[in-house]
């Protein structure tokens, strides 16, 4: 089984273009989209939003920062980064699990893309410093967890 999504600005088009692939393909029309992947999709009117609550709620769930106290910014402003080799070293297994669930979470939250760049590029050997970046952004996300994209 293979899914498809079709989406449409010209009603005509789609439905000429939905008969073309019914005609060559076994189908199923299921209707507007709500979820897919992690994402949630409502749609109103000719807008449509994206946002991640439900898997925003499970990483802060998951690396145990659901009660953690919420941040303006995703990073302090003029924060720099560097491989400090004289700081405390940090398991790169769980930091790479951290990492990798913010950058899936950039699907729909281009607020957060600068940040997870920055500390992505320390995942092989992350430092302390590296880690206290890392939950500025869960905590920031603590505090939009209804952000998306429309």
């Amino acid at each position: 089984m293979d899914d498809m999504i079709f989406t449409r600005n010209h009603p005509g088009m789609f439905n000429d273009f939905k008969k073309a692939m019914t005609k060559e393909f076994e189908m199923t029309d299921i209707g507007e989209m709500s979820y897919f992947l992690g994402v949630e999709v409502k749609q109103i009117r000719d807008d449509i939003f994206m946002s991640q609550k439900k898997y925003t709620e499970r990483i802060l769930k998951k690396f145990r920062m659901q009660d953690c106290k919420p941040v303006a910014t995703p990073a302090e402003p003029g924060m720099k980064l560097s491989v400090d080799s004289t700081s405390e070293p940090v398991n790169p297994t769980f930091f790479k699990s951290v990492i990798g669930s913010l950058r899936y979470l950039t699907i729909s939250r281009s607020d957060i893309m600068y940040a997870v760049g920055l500390v992505s590029k320390f995942m092989e050997k992350p430092k302390q410093g590296h880690w206290i970046a890392a939950k500025r952004i869960l905590r920031y996300i603590k505090g939009t967890v209804d952000h998306g994209l429309f």
